[in-house]
C-alpha cells in the first residue's frame, strides 16, 4: 500500500500559564458572531471559572460578565453579540453593553445537563425537569417552556 503523509499547520505558541488546577472543560468564544477571531478562553474548574481575554498577550479578566465562582457546564456565544454561561445554579446571558441577565434554578434543583445553538438553550434540571429558552427578536434571551419528564 502507498501511504501520504502531510505536513499540518505550523502552530505558534502564544503563551504559556500554569493554572490553578485540572481543568473539566475549555472553551472559546467570539463577542460577536461576525469576530473573525474569538475573543476569550473561558476554562472551567471544580468550583470556578476562570476567563482569559486573547489579544497580542493572554491574560485573565474580571469584567467579562461570565460568573468565576462556579464551574461552568456551557460556554458560547449566541445571537450577533451575547455570551451565555450555563451553570449548576442557572444560566447568565451576558449582552454585548454588559448587561447581565440571569436565570436561576428554582428551589434546590440544580443543572445537570445543558445544550446550545445560536437562539435556544435548553437545560436539563435535577429532578427530571427541561427549561427551554430562546433569544427574542430584541436580543433577550427568555424562557419559553418548562416540561416535567419526571
Amino acid at each position: 500500500s502507498v501511504r501520504l503523509l502531510r505536513q499540518g499547520l505550523a502552530l505558534t505558541e502564544m503563551a504559556v500559564s500554569p493554572l490553578p488546577g485540572n481543568p473539566n472543560a475549555v472553551w472559546t468564544v467570539k463577542k460577536r458572531a461576525d469576530d473573525e477571531f474569538d475573543a476569550y478562553i473561558v476554562v472551567s474548574f471544580v468550583n470556578a471559572t476562570l476567563v482569559l481575554s486573547i489579544g497580542d498577550t493572554v491574560e485573565e479578566v474580571n469584567d467579562s460578565g461570565f460568573s468565576g465562582t462556579t464551574p461552568s457546564l456551557l460556554v458560547g456565544q449566541i445571537g450577533e453579540d451575547s455570551l451565555v454561561q450555563a451553570h449548576p445554579g442557572g444560566l447568565r446571558h451576558i449582552r454585548a453593553d454588559k448587561r447581565v441577565n440571569e436565570w436561576k434554578t428554582p428551589g434546590r434543583k440544580t443543572v445537570v445537563k445543558v445544550a446550545a445553538n445560536e437562539r435556544q438553550v435548553v437545560l436539563a434540571l435535577s429532578g427530571g425537569e427541561l427549561v427551554y429558552f430562546e433569544l427574542d427578536y430584541a436580543g433577550m434571551l427568555e424562557e419559553v417552556e418548562k416540561k416535567d419528564l419526571s
